[in-house]
């Protein structure tokens, strides 16, 4: 089973939304796992300090200390077998484009994230999403095609009209319109 785990954005952010995602990435998992951090949506000179934040506050939310954290490299085969060994992958949030841009050059990238828990917030979302509407350029894409959805995270209700134009985009899938805090979970076997 392969869990889903997809976030509005804005991780940062102390609240009780937050607290219960950071402890539904380890919910259930067995003593002693490996969680990968991939920023490749930041600017590389940013991803220490960021994996940094995400570390201290996965420890503190979750009340675990056996994580193993391992940082993404570029790389991609060390990237592929990175992904290989960890149990919890988290696709953080950033720039759309540069995310995609870099798994896409992952061949079996789906298959790669079966039995995981793959967690997306924001741009980590769009990439797993068949289609999803971008805030930032005031348009819909299309992501990687893992999930079979369409998305729209830092979602509020004034951004209906948008939603409705991501529904009738195209394909007729599932539609997660996920505020910042929020998360969803989708499970596939």
């Amino acid at each position: 089973m392969t869990k889903y785990l997809l976030h509005g954005g804005a991780t940062r952010n102390e609240s009780a939304d937050n607290t219960n995602f950071f402890k539904e990435i380890v919910k259930e998992l067995p003593s002693n796992i490996t969680i990968l951090g991939v920023y490749f949506a930041c600017p590389e000179d940013t991803w220490a300090e960021r994996f940094e934040f995400f570390k201290e506050r996965l420890i503190r939310e979750s009340g675990r200390a056996d994580i193993r954290f391992v940082l993404a490299e570029s790389d991609l085969t060390v990237f592929v077998n990175q992904i290989k060994e960890a149990d919890v992958v988290y696709l953080h949030g950033g720039e759309t484009p540069l995310l995609k841009e870099k798994l896409s050059k992952v061949n079996n990238l789906a298959e790669l994230f079966k039995g995981k828990v793959v967690v997306g917030s924001s741009a980590g979302v769009y990439v797993l999403s068949k289609y999803y509407y971008s805030n930032d350029y005031d348009n819909i894409f299309e992501g990687l095609g893992i999930l079979l959805i369409k998305s729209f995270c830092h979602y509020d209700d004034s951004k209906k009209e948008k939603l409705e134009l991501l529904k009738k985009y195209k394909d007729d899938l599932p539609v997660y319109a996920i505020p910042e805090e929020k998360f969803f979970i989708i499970e596939k076997s």
